[in-house]
């Protein structure tokens, strides 16, 4: 199965949303009407958990329950949160590399988010 990254983000989001600290049915019923298949939802969970993005206990062997998302959980979240932006670094980052390698995406997501502070007279072109 491959890696996910719009379903990893949709995830996160969902578990932050949720308010409980863990994903909702409803969030992973929006995931499967975007393709997801509960199998792939769980995978990515204990992916998500493999990352130290969440902490997920695995139920029942290959049913993985996301409890909460960590510290680097939800800095992740503040760098991808806006759409657009996650869009369009996914898509250059995937037409420049061929896929989109999570860490090289949190990169240029923390590189578009410095460039935004920086005044107007340093930043990037």
């Amino acid at each position: 199965m491959r890696r996910d990254l719009d379903l990893i983000r949709h995830i996160l989001l969902d578990i932050e949303q949720s308010g409980e600290g863990h994903s909702s049915p409803a969030g992973w019923d929006r995931a499967k009407d975007n393709g997801s298949t509960t199998e792939s939802i769980h995978y990515h969970v204990q992916l998500l958990h493999d990352a130290g993005l969440i902490v997920a206990d695995e139920l029942v062997p290959g049913q993985w329950w996301p409890e909460r998302i960590t510290w680097d959980g939800h800095e992740f979240l503040d760098l991808a949160r806006n759409e657009a932006l996650w869009k369009e670094v996914t898509a250059e980052v995937e037409s420049t590399v061929g896929s989109a390698p999570f860490q090289l995406v949190r990169e240029v997501l923390s590189r578009h988010a410095r460039d935004s502070l920086a005044p107007r007279s340093t930043r990037r072109k």
